[in-house]
């Protein structure tokens, strides 16, 4: 044991998907700022662009089981600036990110209890933007600590520095140059004028069912009470990732964004086709988000399997390992899918994960 992090050879790297993985060296940082003052850490791991950073392995899936280096940062300590009317929470990059999305809540601090139940870590959820149910991280997120593996030196990048978009933002562009060590937001001591937000399909029912059962009105409903009612809707449609019985990743495929010209043509042809029209990006072009489980359901392939690589029969958007598929099964499974969407529709599906195949 070196100060602040240790050295294992030939470790298996855990993910959700529970494929086999290993790393032929891997590197665990327990102590972010004692293991960056070693220049073997700074240069022999983080500064190399083969080393792949991992976190709870919730967004990854290994096509190739063997990958030479890998860096996990199990550093999790967190805690709160106080402020007038909100506070300042910040984790470390290691600490799980459901367990953050409990710990504010309980507190009674508004703006990351819809995110409740999202797999992975604090240091991963940057990087995709994870969202849920009508918001993203990026909606409260102030800052990210990071360390440049390129310019060899730590920084502090503003919300504004991170170029955040749907499941976008600057670390997934340079995913060889961003190590997270620490994220900030910015979290409400009372309700936004718009609570509870429910405008989304099944929260309003969801959340309705739980006030009958509390006896308690709408508005009343804390913080704490609306991550219950997502934790609900969430594993009634998806896979639960703390069990060992099935293999998932959550959401395999971005819910594709397209020109509203050719979303007005497709519900034209596919009228039930759900089409969410997008915030303007730009002044050129209007677009729409589409509905990518429905794609891939209507398309047929809900509860398929082979292989045992399969779609979840309760949610069309997730890939499931049923027990002992590669990954190689699974992404050849994806590839299908991407392919007939594409024949069938002109869509072409993009995965949220990181493929690991070469």
């Amino acid at each position: 044991m070196q100060i602040g992090f240790e050295i294992e050879r030939d470790e298996a790297i855990a993910n959700t998907m529970r494929v086999p993985a290993f790393a032929g060296r891997y590197l665990r940082i327990c102590d972010a700022h004692a293991a960056l003052e070693h220049e073997k850490v700074r240069t022999d791991w983080l500064a190399d662009p083969k080393t792949l950073i991992v976190g709870g392995g919730s967004n990854i899936l290994f096509v190739r089981p063997q990958v030479e280096k890998v860096v996990h940062l199990a550093a999790a300590t967190f805690g709160y600036v106080d402020e007038p009317h909100t506070v300042l929470a910040w984790a470390e990059g290691g600490l799980g990110f459901d367990d953050w999305v409990r710990w504010t809540t309980t507190q009674g601090w508004y703006g990351l209890e819809r995110l409740a139940e999202i797999p992975g870590t604090v240091g991963a959820a940057p990087i995709q933007n994870v969202g849920a149910y009508g918001m993203q991280l990026s909606d409260v997120l102030i800052s990210v600590d990071v360390w440049d593996r390129v310019q060899q030196c730590r920084s502090v990048l503003p919300a504004a520095a991170c170029d955040f978009g749907y499941r976008y933002s600057c670390f997934k562009a340079e995913p060889h140059r961003w190590f997270i060590l620490r994220v900030t937001v910015r979290l409400r001591k009372t309700a936004p004028p718009d609570w509870p937000p429910l405008n989304y399909p099944g929260l309003a029912q969801a959340a309705d069912s739980f006030a009958h059962e509390a006896n308690r009105a709408l508005p009343l409903l804390t913080p704490c009470d609306l991550a219950q009612i997502i934790t609900r809707v969430r594993r009634q449609k998806l896979p639960d990732w703390r069990e060992l019985r099935l293999g998932s990743l959550g959401s395999f495929f971005q819910n594709p964004v397209v020109s509203n010209s050719f979303a007005a043509a497709l519900k034209q042809r596919w009228p039930d086709l759900p089409v969410y029209p997008q915030a303007a990006q730009n002044a050129f072009v209007a677009e729409s988000k589409l509905s990518a489980g429905w794609l891939i359901e209507q398309a047929g392939w809900r509860g398929f399997s082979h292989n045992n690589a399969g779609i979840y029969a309760q949610h069309a958007l997730v890939l499931v390992n049923l027990g002992g598929a590669l990954g190689s099964d699974l992404w050849d499974l994806a590839q299908r899918i991407q392919a007939d969407v594409f024949e069938r529709y002109g869509v072409q599906l993009v995965p949220e994960p990181l493929i690991i195949d070469n």
